[in-house]
C-alpha cells in the first residue's frame, strides 16, 4: 500500500464510479447520497497522500512531450499538487451535500463528477498538450450546463473558448525544441498568458464573469471557476518561461482587477453579480502572488489560492441555499432571516471574513506572506492587497447585513422550512472549523506552499538557464 499510484488511482477513480453509476436507474437521492459517500472518501484518501512522506511524491514522465528540460511529466504528484488533490475534493464535497435539490437532478450529479475528474487530472499534471485537452474539456462541461441561457453560452463561447483556442496555440509553440529560446517560444508564452488572463476574469477580460454569475446557472459556475485552474496553468507553463517583465505585467493587471472587483462588490445592488466581482478580485490576488518577485510572495500566493477558493466557495454555496428558501434576493434592502437560519448566517459571515483576510482565518495568513514577501521589491502590491481587502471587507459585512439583518415580512415566505438538513448544517460548519482551523494552526499548510514555492523557483531558473545555453 505504499505505492503512490495505487492511491492516486482511488483518488481519480472514486468521481469516474460515480460518473458510471449516475447512468444507473437510482432515484436522485440515493444517487447523491452515494456521491456524497464518495466525495468524502476522495476526501479522505487525498488527505492521506498529502501527509505522507511515502506517498506524495510521483513522477511518470514522457519523452515526446519536451516543454521542460527534462522532460515534461505527463503524470505527476509534487508539493504544488498534494495539496490541490484535497482541495478539489472539497469543492465536490461541499457541491453535491449542500446544493439545493431543486438545482442538482441525477444529470448535475454526474456533471460534478466529470469536472471534478477533470480538474484532478489537471492538477496532476504539467504537460502543455494534457493540460490543453483538459482546459477544453472543463469549459465543454461548462457549456453544456448553461442549458437554457443562450446569451451566457455565447459569453462563454466567446471568451472562454477564445481562451482555449489562444492555449493550444501557445503549447504548440511552446513544446518544440527547436523554438526554446527563441522569439517563437516567447510568442507562445505569451499566448499562454492571455489565455490564463481571460480564464480567470483578469481586466481587461473579465466581463464574462459577472454576467455568468449574475444571469447564469450558479452552481456550475462557482464549480468550474473556485479550483481556479486558470492559477494552475500560469503555475506550471508561464512561470518556468516568463520573463521577468512579463511577470510584473501580470502582477499588476492582477492587483489592479483585486482592487476593481473589490471596489465594484461595494455598490452592486444583485447578490448573484456581487459574487461574481468578488470571485475576479480574489483570484486576482492569486495571480499576483505568482509573479515570483519573491518565495515568501509566491508561497503567499498559493496559499490564497486554497484559502479563497474555499472560502469563495463557501459563501457563494450560502447564496444559493438562500435562494432556495427565498428566491433571488437583492443587496438594496434588508431582509432578515438571521433568526430562522443562525447557522447559515454565521458561516455565511465567517467565510467572508475568511475572503478578507481577517486575523484568525487561513485568508490572513496567505495575504500576510503575500504583502510581506513581495512590499520590499514591489511596494505596490502591498498597497493594493491591504486595499482590496479592506474593500472586500465593506462589501462582505454589507452583504451579510441585506441578507440577514433586519425585519422579514412574515407573510411573504409563510409555510416555508427556513432551517438547513443535517448534511447542509454540518458542511458548513466543517469548512468554517478548517478555515478557522488552519488558519491558527498554519505550519503545516505554509511549509507545504514554501516548499512548492522553492520547487517552481527552481524550475525557472532551470528553464531560464537551458534557454540561455540554447541561445
Amino acid at each position: 500500500m505504499n505505492d503512490p499510484r495505487i492511491w492516486l488511482a482511488c483518488v481519480v477513480g472514486l468521481p469516474v464510479t460515480v460518473l458510471g453509476v449516475s447512468f444507473l436507474p437510482l432515484t436522485v437521492e440515493r444517487l447523491r447520497s452515494f456521491a456524497v459517500a464518495s466525495a468524502l472518501s476522495m476526501l479522505g484518501v487525498s488527505l492521506a497522500v498529502a501527509v505522507s512522506p511515502t506517498l506524495r511524491t510521483l513522477s511518470i514522465h514522457t519523452t515526446a512531450l519536451t516543454g521542460m528540460p527534462e522532460g515534461e511529466a505527463l503524470l505527476r504528484l509534487n508539493a504544488l499538487s498534494v495539496v490541490l488533490l484535497p482541495f478539489a475534493a472539497g469543492l465536490w464535497l461541499l457541491t453535491v451535500a449542500v446544493t439545493p435539490r431543486a438545482a442538482l437532478d441525477a444529470r448535475g450529479v454526474r456533471r460534478t463528477a466529470l469536472a471534478t475528474f477533470i480538474t484532478v487530472l489537471s492538477f496532476l499534471t504539467e504537460s502543455g498538450v494534457a493540460l490543453f485537452l483538459l482546459s477544453a474539456a472543463s469549459v465543454w462541461t461548462f457549456w453544456s450546463a448553461l442549458d437554457g441561457h443562450r446569451y451566457q453560452r455565447r459569453l462563454v463561447t466567446a471568451y472562454l473558448g477564445g481562451s482555449t483556442l489562444l492555449l493550444g496555440l501557445g503549447v504548440a509553440l511552446v513544446i518544440i525544441p527547436t523554438l526554446r529560446g527563441t522569439p517563437g517560444e516567447t510568442v507562445g508564452v505569451t499566448l499562454i498568458v492571455l489565455a490564463a488572463l481571460v480564464r480567470k476574469g483578469i481586466f481587461p477580460f473579465h466581463a464574462w464573469v459577472p454576467e455568468v454569475f449574475d444571469h447564469g446557472r450558479l452552481g456550475p459556475t462557482i464549480l468550474f471557476n473556485t479550483p481556479q485552474v486558470g492559477a494552475y496553468l500560469t503555475a506550471v507553463l508561464i512561470v518556468p518561461r516568463a520573463s521577468p517583465e512579463l511577470l510584473r505585467l501580470i502582477a499588476a493587471l492582477a492587483l489592479g482587477t483585486a482592487v476593481y472587483g473589490a471596489a465594484l462588490v461595494v455598490v452592486q445592488s444583485s447578490t448573484r453579480r456581487a459574487c461574481g466581482y468578488l470571485f475576479m478580485s480574489q483570484s486576482a490576488l492569486v495571480m499576483a502572488g505568482l509573479d515570483c518577485t519573491s518565495g515568501t510572495a509566491l508561497a503567499g500566493g498559493l496559499l490564497v489560492w486554497l484559502s479563497a477558493g474555499l472560502a469563495f466557495a463557501g459563501l457563494a454555496r450560502c447564496v444559493l441555499v438562500l435562494e432556495a428558501r427565498r428566491g433571488r434576493l437583492d443587496l438594496t434592502t434588508y431582509h432578515g432571516g438571521y433568526d430562522r437560519m443562525p447557522i447559515l448566517a454565521t458561516t455565511f459571515l465567517l467565510m467572508g471574513l475568511a475572503c478578507t483576510g481577517f486575523p484568525g482565518t487561513l485568508g490572513y495568513v496567505g495575504e500576510e506572506l503575500l504583502v510581506s514577501g513581495a512590499v520590499s521589491a514591489f511596494p505596490v502590491m502591498g498597497f493594493a492587497v491591504v486595499i482590496a481587502s479592506a474593500l472586500t471587507g465593506l462589501a462582505v459585512v454589507r452583504m451579510y447585513f441585506a441578507l440577514f439583518c433586519g425585519r422579514a415580512d412574515p407573510l411573504k415566505h409563510a409555510g416555508v422550512q427556513f432551517g438547513l438538513t443535517t448534511r447542509e448544517a454540518w458542511t458548513f460548519i466543517a469548512l468554517v472549523l478548517a478555515l478557522v482551523g488552519f488558519g491558527a494552526m498554519p505550519r503545516t499548510l505554509v511549509n507545504s506552499r514554501f516548499a512548492a514555492s522553492d520547487e517552481l523557483l527552481k524550475l525557472r531558473q532551470a528553464h531560464l538557464a537551458t534557454s540561455l545555453t540554447s541561445k
